[in-house]
């Protein structure tokens, strides 16, 4: 496949970044000016000063469009609602912290001409990421890559670039609980990888905490897949077989032996056991049905308070593209 023109999308979700944005944008502007472009920034309700700061850089930046939520939808929200807006051939998606290097666009953006439709960039972690996190990560996708019949890239994260075709099915996507890295194995396009060292925070700290990051591991695992539910199934049918065992063993000492079943340790130990694994198996089910009640309701992923890309602005530039651009 081949392009002689073509327009690039990079869609920047933004929580509390008031410090990094201006330095976002001038390392995207710096990499990105040998394209045409378009720098998307979605702002997840944020309660510092981000919203004074990327509107002087709209005045300023032709390129530089904005989407603010009513509130804090969440980091697969604010890239949904930035790859539904972004106009271009190839769609690429970074964080704002520049902890992921914007010169590692033009790599991408290379493998993309290759005839990759995504193309995951893959950290190396450094000193940059803590112990816990860098293990527990190996961990999470270890378990979801078991469980899932669509293996997601260990240490994925969602910086990447996307084709406009994988872009337009997620806009005809009607789930509620995204999981975008899960999606991406799902679609089963052809991917490239591009490797690198994954940077120190500049500004600020982590809006991802522990809790945030059990959230998402848990809607990764539900979403990909049901086997959590037949290891539930499973689960129980091996703890009722050991209860059957105990209970020939305790009738055995009862009635032919003159030995008796004494103390109430076993029987605690046993009562924990049993109301501990019918507790995880209840909650395993109770996620799926609480994905399913959510689903029905039909609300959407986010509601936007203001943007700067309007209807008829998105029809010119379409039109627009629709004459440089040529694909064999």
């Amino acid at each position: 496949m081949k392009k002689s023109k073509f327009f690039v999308s990079v869609v920047v979700p933004c929580y509390n970044e008031a410090a990094n944005i201006p330095l976002m944008v001038s390392e995207l502007q710096k990499h990105l000016g040998t394209y045409s472009y378009e720098i998307i920034l979605v702002d997840d309700g944020s309660s510092d000063p981000l919203q004074e700061v990327y509107e002087k850089l709209a005045n300023k930046y032709d390129e530089l469009r904005f989407i603010r939520f009513t509130r804090n939808f969440g980091h697969q929200a604010a890239l949904q609602a930035g790859i539904c807006h972004a106009r271009g051939n190839a769609i690429i998606t970074i964080d704002a912290d520049l902890q992921q290097p914007p010169s590692l666009i033009p790599e991408l953006i290379g493998k993309w001409g290759q005839g990759y439709m995504v193309v995951e960039a893959v950290p190396i972690y450094r000193e940059s990421i803590g112990l816990f996190k860098k293990y527990s990560s190996y961990l999470y996708y270890w378990i979801l890559n078991k469980i899932s019949e669509y293996p997601v890239v260990k240490s994925a994260n969602d910086y990447r670039l996307i084709d406009q075709k994988v872009a337009n099915i997620i806009r005809q996507l009607p789930e509620n609980h995204l999981y975008l890295r899960g999606l991406y194995a799902w679609m089963g396009f052809k991917k490239g990888f591009v490797k690198y060292h994954h940077l120190k925070r500049l500004h600020g700290k982590t809006h991802y905490p522990l809790h945030k990051m059990i959230k998402l591991a848990l809607n990764g695992i539900t979403s990909l897949s049901i086997k959590p539910l037949r290891l539930a199934l499973f689960t129980g049918i091996f703890v009722s077989l050991i209860a059957f065992v105990i209970m020939g063993w305790a009738l055995y000492l009862e009635y032919f032996t003159e030995k008796t079943i004494q103390g109430w340790t076993s029987t605690i130990i046993s009562t924990v056991f049993l109301a501990g694994v019918q507790l995880i198996v209840l909650g395993i089910i109770g996620e799926y049905l609480g994905k399913l009640f959510m689903e029905n309701k039909r609300r959407p992923n986010y509601i936007i308070a203001a943007k700067n890309i309007s209807k008829k602005e998105d029809l010119k530039k379409k039109e627009k593209e629709a004459e440089v651009v040529a694909i064999n």
